[in-house]
């Protein structure tokens, strides 16, 4: 098992101004992230019914499931086209 990390920003991340929510919207999901202390899920991953962590919010600090991931060298990186796992 692992935690999956998309291994780049997709081309609607929400970090970006190419997101698919308003830029309020985008604050209040990473604030409710920081706060149930959650990676925000790529929405790429999530239509293909796959809990993938954003690589933008990755980047800006990884909750608490991710830092234990490190640690253990349980991160896999998932690439956003494809969904294939990077080597």
């Amino acid at each position: 098992m692992s935690y999956e990390v998309m291994s780049r920003r997709c081309d609607q991340c929400l970090m970006s101004e190419q997101r698919i929510v308003s830029a309020s919207r985008a604050s209040q999901i990473l604030r409710d992230c920081r706060k149930r202390d959650v990676a925000f899920e790529c929405h790429k991953g999530s239509i293909a019914g796959r809990a993938i962590a954003c690589r933008g919010h990755y980047d800006t600090g990884v909750g608490q499931m991710g830092r234990i991931a490190e640690r253990l060298g349980m991160v896999s990186f998932i690439d956003p086209d494809t969904l294939e796992p990077q080597p």
